[in-house]
């Protein structure tokens, strides 16, 4: 190995130059400068400019999750406005602004057509105890769901997007605390922010957790519930999350006797930040074709992601795990094997 130093070094030992000569080198210098200035600004010269100061290195990573979570909402142009209590109706196209806070769950149940859905807008500021979406074609953003019974919200139909929402402490009052689930096609839950979702150990005479899935987010297949493709899930912050940062699961898990048509596939879970306790932060069980890219793994798993029965076609790129985690992916059999693209799998 070798290492550039200054000065002229011959055999070992630095040398310095004749005096007469150093003099000379210096009046020639001047010399010269002055020549150049002369040539360049009519004799004139300026102050040397000082070299730029050294910036951060190229692609140097930011704080794990600093870009996961809620974002501060722009200006809202609202076509109807109303309290929180009282929905209104609305039409394909509106954007629904609702003011003030409600003490129970927010529900609702009416929605635009593909290409204009109905917006509803808690503006940043609205807080309601739970928030239920039964209607395709809705945007819900910029409200906070605090200590709800059970579910945080719950998100059931097709192009759906949920962004820029708060969740926090969901309640168990006889069915799960799930920060969220949802259910169906093309849903985009986008930015959020689901926090303290606990297992009911540390909740004291509150009354919080205690659910038999205290995840993040989650989602199945049930006579009840239908199958869910092309879904997005970006830039969300998990904290706190006693279970999975996210529970998945598909309709053919014959283990658990469930056999239902089609399929959950085409998912992206991308840039998000997951602080969860369970065995793995990702529970993948028969989604196909998911992509899980940039996400933040920071909790205390023993594994970042599990994909199991046939989640076939996965594409796993650009995760950060921190040093707790001992694993970043494994396979529940061969059969995750196909069309697989990342990192070797650990045992």
């Amino acid at each position: 190995m070798f290492r550039k130093t200054g000065g002229r070094v011959v055999g070992g030992v630095r040398h310095a130059q004749p005096r007469g000569l150093r003099w000379f080198v210096l009046a020639c210098a001047v010399a010269l400068s002055t020549i150049l200035a002369g040539c360049s600004g009519g004799g004139s010269t300026s102050a040397p400019v000082p070299p730029p100061a050294p910036s951060a290195a190229p692609g140097a990573p930011s704080a794990p999750g600093a870009d996961a979570g809620v974002r501060p909402l722009g200006p809202v142009s609202c076509t109807v406005t109303a309290d929180a209590d009282s929905v209104p109706v609305a039409a394909p196209g509106d954007v629904v602004c609702l003011t003030g806070d409600r003490d129970d769950r927010l529900t609702i149940s009416t929605g635009g057509t593909d290409g204009a859905p109905i917006t509803y807008s808690g503006g940043g500021s609205s807080t309601v105890r739970g928030i239920d979406v039964t209607a395709s074609n809705v945007i819900v953003e910029g409200f906070t769901s605090k200590r709800a019974d059970n579910m945080g919200a719950k998100l059931q139909g097709n192009n759906i997007t949920f962004q820029d929402n708060t969740i926090s402490k969901p309640q168990n009052s006889g069915d799960d605390t799930d920060g969220l689930r949802f259910f169906g096609d093309g849903i985009r839950i986008v930015h959020n922010t689901i926090s303290d979702v606990a297992d009911g150990s540390d909740c004291g005479d509150e009354g919080c957790g205690d659910g038999p899935h205290p995840d993040c987010m989650q989602t199945y297949y049930s006579d009840s519930y239908p199958t869910s493709s092309n879904v997005t899930i970006q830039g969300n912050r998990c904290k706190n999350v006693a279970a999975q940062c996210l529970m998945a699961e598909g309709p053919v898990l014959p283990e658990d006797g469930i056999n239902g048509p089609g399929e959950s596939a085409n998912w992206t879970f991308d840039g998000n930040y997951c602080d969860s306790g369970a065995a793995q932060a990702l529970m993948i069980r028969n989604i196909k074709n998911v992509t899980i890219t940039n996400n933040d793994f920071d909790g205390t798993n023993n594994k970042a992601i599990a994909l199991a029965d046939a989640s076939t076609g996965a594409h796993v790129e650009g995760n950060r795990v921190n040093p707790r985690i001992p694993k970043l992916i494994t396979f529940d059999d061969a059969n995750e094997a196909q069309g697989y693209v990342g990192p070797e799998p650990a045992e």
